[in-house]
């Protein structure tokens, strides 16, 4: 059985490549059309409660957020690029594989590529003579999607890092007490994740720092919305690249100790995944009050409506 399990694995990450691979080509093709841009739109108006105003806010907003999410599928596609290529190495045989390199690309391709675009793309162009409206300021991180938002990242980077260390001092001293392979995806995601919290400081004072040509407070309002998703979007990237770091590093350290919560213990990446997914949605949520018009501080679903 010893023998068979590379190639079981090996097989598995066959089976998971394709499907990720089609998975991404259909999301691809998804977002080309304009009716499933607009849908999107729309959705997308309701979970921000923000109407459009006008048809051609409503037109901006659909590209905004087919350019995002043909980044999205970009990302995945790379990440099953990367796999197809490691398919028939020795990479392929680690139960982490997975991880090395579609997690990898989305969490890289993300971050680079949501910052891209929001750099590069104007919601709004108005035209030289027109009326213009702007903030006295500059917001923070904190402004759009709150403090312990702001905060989760960080606090698990630093419970991360004191994991990864942990893991590092028993495979040097007590090599037995140490899951291999969960160790070497433990060093590989910790350079990732090295890699993103260096970046993510940079990357969100260049989201910020972007202007917002708007010509009055609803087009404002709906700038500032579809950055709270680009600065959700970052920080969700750093908190899954920290949290793969810390989940494996429970698995490196515990498993080899109980083989009962060895097999709980495998779920640990994907459960937090998740639950991050949620907690930081790319998809829209309701503004913090002061950013909303005086007269939408208490807004209600627009669903698109004009």
């Amino acid at each position: 059985m010893d023998g068979l399990y590379p190639d079981m694995t090996r097989a598995l990450n066959v089976v998971l490549t394709i499907a990720v691979t089609i998975i991404a080509v259909c999301v691809l093709v998804a977002m080309s059309s304009r009716s499933s841009s607009q849908a999107r739109a729309d959705r997308f108006s309701m979970r921000v409660q923000l109407p459009y105003g006008s048809e051609q806010t409503r037109a901006s907003v659909a590209r905004a957020l087919r350019a995002r999410s043909i980044v999205g599928g970009a990302a995945i596609l790379a990440g099953a690029a990367i796999s197809a290529a490691l398919l028939f190495t020795p990479v392929a045989t680690s139960p982490f594989f997975v991880f090395y390199t579609l997690l990898t690309a989305l969490v890289v391709g993300s971050v680079v590529g949501t910052t891209i675009v929001a750099v590069r793309e104007r919601l709004f162009h108005p035209a030289p003579d027109a009326p213009r409206i702007a903030r006295a300021r500059t917001l923070s991180v904190a402004e759009y999607i709150g403090p312990v938002r702001r905060a989760l990242p960080w606090l698990i980077a630093v419970l991360a890092a004191l994991a990864a260390g942990s893991v590092a001092f028993f495979a040097v001293f007590a090599p037995a007490r140490v899951q291999s392979p969960a160790a070497i995806a433990v060093a590989v995601f910790s350079v990732v994740a090295l890699a993103v919290f260096i970046a993510l400081p940079r990357l969100e004072r260049l989201v910020l720092d972007q202007p917002q040509p708007a010509t009055h407070s609803l087009e404002l309002a709906w700038d500032d919305a579809l950055r709270a998703a680009t600065i959700m979007s970052l920080r969700l990237s750093g908190a899954i690249a920290a949290w793969l770091v810390l989940s494996l590093a429970i698995i490196a350290l515990t498993t080899p100790l109980d083989s009962v919560w060895s097999g709980w213990a495998t779920q640990l990446p994907t459960w937090g995944v998740i639950a991050l997914s949620f907690l930081y949605p790319s998809t829209g949520r309701p503004l913090p009050a002061p950013l909303y018009p005086e007269w939408l501080r208490h807004p209600v679903p627009a669903g698109g409506a004009t």
